[in-house]
């Protein structure tokens, strides 16, 4: 019997140290998972903002837009034509306050967002601009150009001549009539980046960046990246016009934003799923912004990166 009794605790002392040895790798793969997963989420979302940045205020090179006037597009986001409104290519929304619609710090009131769903106190990027490559450049159609039957806004350059906006279908461009030495279409891109607070439904509470985005005649809502927990951004503001800034604001006027040079992107991710046995107990700096520890079971981290706004740059300066 003690034979028994001894080789039965045995018995039991192995199974749990299998056990523990299981529940422990299975623990420290579902870790690895999350934290594999958290950074390319940060990669691709880095990369994604980076060259809207980069791009923004790029208008098919033409070095002014003071002659091109605004249209409607039909459901815009704001004042009838804020998305072909180039005046103000770059705009964001400091430290969303939450209760009422985004206010930029240029003033305007993005009313085709849905306010209840941006996560509180997160920063909002507004970016206008043309596709980095022509639809259609002097009668030749762009490699990969889709015949497609849905209307696209157009930035239209005729050799020598004016410069307007155009509604067309991608498939006019294939259209001889159009396709002509002397016309250029480049794409209209008009786009809205924000935190929201869920993924596919309320109740998941993963927090995902989205942009609302210029498609045919209205703002369409798209989401990116889940586990975008917070987005900050700072400003270089260059006072005195030799295109290197002089002083870095994470809430600059509208008035200085027409002068920023650079942007500094701070992003904080979060995993999906919470983490066994983690606690978070971390504090975070995301530029001047210090977020104290949550005390929650989830896994983060802080990417940044600085982005030269190169065609916010006047060739007289």
């Amino acid at each position: 019997m003690v034979e028994l009794m001894v080789s039965t605790l045995l018995g039991v002392i192995l199974s749990a140290g299998f056990v523990s040895t299981y529940l422990g790798a299975k623990r420290n793969a579902f870790y690895d998972e999350q934290m594999a997963r958290m950074q390319e989420s940060g990669r691709y979302a880095m990369r994604l903002l980076s060259r809207e940045l980069a791009m923004v205020g790029f208008y098919a090179g033409v070095p002014s837009m003071d002659g091109v006037v605004p249209v409607s597009v039909g459901g815009d986001c704001s004042h009838q034509n804020w998305a072909l409104d180039a005046e103000n290519s770059l705009d964001f929304v400091n430290d969303y306050p939450g209760n009422s619609v985004p206010v930029s710090q240029n003033s305007t009131a993005f009313t085709c967002l849905d306010n209840a769903a941006i996560q509180l106190n997160t920063d909002l990027l507004a970016i206008k601009r043309t596709a980095g490559e022509a639809s259609l450049r002097r009668g030749v159609v762009a490699d990969g150009l889709t015949a497609s039957t849905g209307e696209v806004w157009y930035f239209r350059l005729t050799l020598g001549g004016s410069a307007e906006w155009e509604k067309l279908r991608p498939i006019d461009l294939l259209d001889p009539f159009i396709a002509v030495p002397s016309l250029s279409y480049w794409e209209a891109v008009s786009r809205i980046f924000f935190i929201r607070r869920y993924s596919d439904s309320q109740g998941d509470a993963i927090p995902t960046l989205c942009m609302e985005t210029l498609a045919g005649d209205k703002m369409t809502s798209r989401c990116l990246v889940e586990g975008v927990e917070d987005l900050q951004f700072e400003f270089g503001i260059d006072t005195d016009a030799d295109g290197v800034p002089n002083q870095y604001k994470s809430g600059p006027t509208g008035d200085e934003m027409q002068h920023a040079v650079v942007a500094k992107i701070h992003i904080l991710l979060r995993s999906i799923s919470m983490i066994p046995g983690h606690k978070d107990q971390k504090s975070y700096a995301l530029g001047q912004k210090i977020l104290p520890p949550r005390h929650d079971f989830y896994l983060r981290r802080v990417i940044s990166s600085s982005i030269f706004l190169r065609n916010r740059i006047k060739p007289s300066d």
